[in-house]
């Protein structure tokens, strides 16, 4: 596997933004628990728990703009039940719209409700906004979501003291993608590093 010479300055630090709007009714709780995980573990989230959005110019509020280089987006892929601007892809197009800003980590998780060409788009595509990302490859259960990014944010934090690269991302990638495996797990996630 070749990874990018491409290096985030920093520490992971990381927003985890909940963009579900709930519409299943557990994915506000899953996002809380995900969070509160990540801070017991000792990982730098930025404020009191997941950033809730319902829609992606929230994304540019004041106050959003702190010292993050770690995205982890919970959206819905896009079904019925969800307005347009409130999918996946509205994000991932506002995101990557714009042009200023700094180099990002960019996770994203949309659960059993999985966008083969949005995720198509975020790992392969020439884009202006994250050059490192993990995006889902299949359906995930929460279990398998849960697992996978608490294990992926846990080894890239043990293992990125001053700078994120593309090689620590692709370890920490094999890392998560090995506990699922060892769990018996279907889920994939792939990488774009």
């Amino acid at each position: 596997m070749m990874w990018s010479s491409v290096t985030i300055p920093g520490k992971p630090t990381i927003l985890v933004v909940n963009a579900s709007q709930d519409v299943e009714g557990w994915e506000s709780d899953f996002c809380r628990r995900l969070f509160g995980a990540l801070q017991r573990r000792g990982l730098q989230v930025l404020g009191d728990g997941p950033v809730e959005l319902r829609s992606p110019e929230d994304l540019f509020q004041p106050g959003l703009q702190e010292a993050y280089n770690c995205i982890l987006l919970f959206a819905h892929a896009g079904t019925a039940k969800e307005a347009p601007h409130a999918q996946l892809r509205a994000y991932w197009d506002r995101l990557n719209s714009r042009s200023e800003g700094r180099d990002t980590l960019f996770a994203v998780c949309t659960w059993e409700d999985y966008d083969p060409e949005t995720t198509h788009d975020i790992l392969k595509s020439p884009t202006n906004f994250a050059p490192l990302a993990v995006a889902q490859g299949s359906p995930l259960t929460p279990r398998e979501a849960g697992l996978f990014f608490l294990k992926f944010f846990i080894e890239l934090d043990l293992h990125s003291s001053d700078e994120i690269s593309g090689r620590m991302v692709w370890f920490s990638w094999s890392k998560a993608r090995e506990l699922l495996r060892r769990r018996r797990l279907t889920g994939v996630v792939e990488v774009r590093c």
